[in-house]
């Protein structure tokens, strides 16, 4: 019988060869920021990458990496980023893009010096100048390296580009407060009969979903603002937050993100239908009073199905309104008359809803459950609850000290978490405002990377010991990360 040949997945092979690259790429990049060019780490990373190159060109023919907005295409076939490489691709793309290359192209095989010289030619190159390609082009002319070639990276009409993080903050701070706004002006408007402002709603969600491609960070620190005097409407704005994060992880196209963050935000539009002395109830309701409390699901769907202002949307916002509460397993409210398989969007604003529900006071519960715990609880409910792939996803963009985190490191320093690292290998080193007590209250002391090492020992300079309650400080700190 004759040896069977391995079969090709050719629908794969572009995803598979332009994630080998772009992982090893970014390592080398990483590691040219902390060492020099003839460091035996250095020799280690590049050849490691140069084999990959080297060996796709063999495999090939041609290496032709482009970036289109946040998509990757190798060799014009786009790249499927998994969830667990998310990170890898996110941090890769904000260093080509504060660069301003878009393309990288291998014409030939490359040698570890030429690619050596590349690397730190783009690591030297000036932020935020569109003209970086010209002098990269220039630069390996006059190297007579011939086997590289770059290109620019482009930006489209409709993009708003935020190159100054401190406007990138700014700006993402007035999307989270005008989603407020909108969703207090949407409330009004169902209570008063009035007709929607659907295209307003549907611009700022797409506003939402580029601040949080540029930069996710500060709507999720946002995110954990405790106020329990308009819970109702934070907690609506943190969920669109949220999912429109959690969508991009797994890989849902960008105009639907934008999709997932109005269903999202509008999730709980059936709670208008429930009296305020229930909802605003200091104590626990009482078994007529949770009944009634159990059928927002369907009130909310109900009100969508009478808005013709939807359109395309309104079945993206029925799956938010009526699947939130079903539980994977379906043993959630509303009950259903037959099993039915829960929407992508409906598992990803479940897990969403239930994270912001308990990470934030309530009137009846002016002190939330720490981020640990309520992860933890997801874990041990994942598969019942939640879908287990989305909570995994969760947890990783979260990270096990998400931010805001109240920490206490082993040089007896506190600090809050205020950046989750992108690389999943330093997942439990983040950045860290360490905090100095004085005039009575927690003022912001410096910042720290816990992922910097010591020159002589090698050792971590900080590390994590254990995890604090913000409570006991009284520390709201949202104030800290703002």
């Amino acid at each position: 019988m004759p040896e069977q040949k391995p079969t090709v997945d050719h629908e794969h092979l572009p995803t598979k060869l332009g994630t080998e690259f772009v992982t090893r790429f970014s390592r080398l990049l990483r590691g040219a920021a902390i060492y020099d060019q003839k460091n035996v780490n250095i020799d280690r990373l590049t050849h490691e990458c140069v084999q990959a190159i080297n060996g796709i060109i063999r495999s090939q023919g041609n290496f032709f990496l482009k970036i289109v907005r946040d998509n990757f295409f190798f060799n014009n076939t786009r790249i499927i980023v998994r969830a667990d490489k998310y990170p890898i691709f996110k941090a890769f793309w904000q260093e080509m893009k504060k660069r301003w290359i878009g393309e990288v192209e291998f014409t030939e095989e490359v040698s570890g010096e030429h690619l050596k010289d590349f690397i730190y030619l783009i690591l030297g190159l000036e932020q935020n100048n569109e003209s970086n390609y010209l002098y990269v082009k220039k630069q390996l002319e006059y190297r007579n390296i011939r086997s590289i070639e770059v290109g620019k990276l482009e930006f489209f009409k409709d993009e708003e580009i935020y190159v100054d993080s401190e406007d990138q903050k700014k700006h993402s701070k007035e999307i989270y407060f005008r989603s407020i706004g909108l969703v207090k002006e949407v409330v009004e408007s169902i209570n008063q009969q009035k007709a929607l402002n659907i295209r307003k709603a549907k611009r700022l969600m797409q506003n939402a979903v580029n601040a949080i491609l540029q930069d996710d960070s500060t709507l999720l620190g946002l995110a954990n603002i405790k106020n329990y005097d308009e819970y109702t409407f934070n907690h609506s704005v943190n969920v669109a937050m949220y999912a429109i994060a959690l969508g991009q992880r797994i890989g849902i196209p960008k105009k639907h993100l934008s999709h997932l963050g109005m269903a999202a935000l509008f999730h709980d539009m059936g709670k208008t239908r429930i009296s305020k002395e229930i909802l605003n109830k200091t104590g626990n309701l009482s078994p007529e009073e949770w009944s009634i409390m159990r059928t927002h699901p369907v009130a909310g769907t109900e009100l969508i199905m009478r808005m013709k202002e939807w359109g395309e949307l309104s079945t993206r916002m029925i799956q938010g309104a009526f699947e939130h509460h079903l539980r994977y397993d379906l043993t959630g409210y509303p009950r259903l008359t037959r099993k039915r398989r829960i929407s992508l969007f409906g598992r990803i604003i479940t897990v969403a809803d239930f994270y912001d529900a308990l990470v934030r006071p309530r009137v009846y519960n002016r002190f939330p459950y720490v981020s640990e715990k309520i992860l933890g609880i997801m874990l041990e409910r994942s598969g019942k609850d939640f879908d287990p792939a989305i909570v995994k996803v969760f947890i990783n963009m979260i990270g096990i000290f998400p931010l805001g985190t109240l920490v206490l490191l082993n040089t007896n320093e506190m600090g809050i978490v205020i950046q989750i690292q992108e690389d999943t290998e330093l997942i439990d080193r983040p950045k860290v405002c360490l905090l100095y007590y004085g005039d009575g209250e927690y003022r912001k002391g410096k910042v720290v990377d816990l992922k910097e090492r010591d020159d002589a020992s090698g050792n971590f300079k900080r590390s994590i010991v254990k995890t604090l309650d913000p409570n006991e400080y009284n520390l709201n700190v949202a104030e800290f990360l703002m």
